[in-house]
């Protein structure tokens, strides 16, 4: 069996060491598009990265493909109807839900930059070492204790920080309507834009969700912190600078863009609009990239392709 990955799984011996031993492997840590279309066709196994659309031209050249692992919870840049028509099974993390419970993460990392706009951690840092000031009075923040957070999307990630928030003494407000309303912490969308201190975006990329974060949901918050960590394509990115130039949004945290790449994000709008600007932070999509969190993620997904593949031995 040959087997293709293309995530940066080199620094990660035990999961190495499954796959060499079961198949031929082609390590090439983020290939373009084009240097795995030509190259695909040889294999039986892939475990792609998250930043190589998947379509149907690349699994029509895929002949001998038989099952894709895909090492995160989105799926969004794969032709799912594709993967059917070519008989190409997919599976990915979010299929396991007692596994994923144990990957905390992105609920970690989305804390964290809580924390940082709230404390103006990045700039008040980068005043220092920039431009060696000491000015402590520049860099007031806030408390995290008795603010109102309102998580959008209450699934894996969006629970899990909403226990790792517990301990804040806060207030959270929950919107998702594909889960069970518990109780008057569960809201509908307006209501937790109109009542958030932070407002926080744990959604995956579907049709529903493309741009659902605009000028109108904006419009309705009121000088909150904003954080998204879910996908870029959420959030309309002209809206977003509109509402922290008015202050709707008093600062914002992504850990996404849309259209981000490896290539870099040098002409982005919200790059730009963050070199000029104090309130807003970003980070390149590593939320989920902890050490401790990629080792189980590797490690089980190595193990899942080689039990898939074994089925066509």
């Amino acid at each position: 069996m040959k087997i293709l990955v293309t995530v940066p799984i080199s620094t990660f011996p035990e999961a190495c060491s499954n796959l060499d031993k079961f198949g031929e492997v082609t390590y090439l840590e983020y290939p373009n598009y084009s240097t795995i279309l030509e190259i695909i066709e040889d294999y039986d196994g892939f475990i792609p990265n998250a930043r190589t659309k998947i379509d149907n031209r690349l699994l029509s050249k895929a002949k001998n493909l038989k099952v894709i692992v895909m090492p995160s919870m989105g799926i969004d840049h794969i032709d799912q109807k594709s993967c059917k028509k070519h008989e190409v099974e997919l599976h990915c993390l979010a299929d396991n839900k007692s596994f994923i419970k144990n990957i905390h993460s992105t609920s970690e990392y989305t804390l964290g930059l809580i924390l940082s706009l709230l404390k103006k951690y990045p700039w008040s840092s980068s005043s220092v070492t920039d431009k060696g000031n000491w000015l402590a009075t520049n860099y007031r923040g806030f408390d995290l204790q008795n603010k109102t957070i309102g998580i959008i999307g209450y699934g894996n990630i969006g629970s899990q920080l909403d226990k790792l928030l517990s301990g804040f003494e806060v207030n959270t407000l929950k919107y998702d309507p594909y889960i069970e309303q518990l109780d008057n912490t569960y809201v509908d969308l307006d209501t937790l834009l109109l009542n958030s201190d932070i407002i926080t975006l744990h959604v995956p990329l579907t049709d529903e969700t493309r741009n659902m974060i605009d000028k109108k949901c904006f419009s309705k918050m009121k000088e909150v912190f904003f954080i998204n960590a879910s996908r870029g394509q959420v959030i309309n990115d002209l809206d977003l600078i509109q509402a922290l130039k008015k202050g709707n949004v008093k600062s914002a945290a992504l850990d996404v863009l849309n259209g981000e790449s490896p290539e870099g994000v040098d002409n982005h709008i919200l790059v730009d609009y963050a070199r000029t600007n104090d309130n807003l932070l970003i980070t390149p999509h590593c939320g989920g990239s902890s050490t401790d969190g990629l080792r189980q993620i590797f490690n089980y997904c190595s193990n899942l392709l080689i039990k898939r593949l074994k089925n066509y031995n």
